[in-house]
């Protein structure tokens, strides 16, 4: 099935490289370390650039924002678009698995979310320990039937 959305967890993070990364660098923590994380927890990765139809890219990304059972949202380069999206998933109370790139500032409003680091240099080994971290957090906050997944629920 295509549209099945089930099983999904959208990838929110940069789609391009931002200043102070090199080229592809945000592909290969796609490919390296979240996917077979996300695999791993049995969910099917999906970025928003995986849909190559002529279609509004925005629609289909703001669509698995919301549709998606799981998210994971990496703000290693505090992107403005990756931010607001996880603001459109916190504002649906959705469940989300926040990462980053270790030694990356927090920020300050969602500080106090867990957040899972992995190592930027991507070393063989560091990328097998930080996939191993990812796919748990998935899989706790999958289960965290009670947890809070937004400030917007908390309030």
């Amino acid at each position: 099935m295509a549209n099945d959305k089930s099983n999904e967890c959208f990838v929110i993070m940069p789609i391009s490289d931002p200043d102070g990364y090199e080229d592809g660098h945000f592909k290969c923590v796609y490919e390296d370390i979240l996917k077979p994380a996300i695999e791993a927890a049995g969910f099917e990765a999906k970025r928003g650039d995986d849909n190559k139809s002529s279609s509004m890219i925005h629609v289909n990304i703001i669509k698995s924002i919301i549709e998606a059972p799981m998210a994971v949202c990496d703000l290693s380069s505090r992107n403005p678009n990756v931010l607001f999206e996880l603001g459109i998933r916190q504002a649906f109370d959705l469940p989300v698995v926040l990462v980053q790139e270790k030694d990356t500032p927090r920020i300050f409003d969602i500080g106090t979310i867990n957040t899972v680091d992995y190592r930027k240099e991507l070393i063989y080994r560091e990328v097998i320990e930080d996939r191993e971290k990812i796919r748990a957090a998935i899989e706790e906050t999958k289960d965290n039937k009670k947890g809070i997944n937004s400030i917007i629920r908390l309030l």
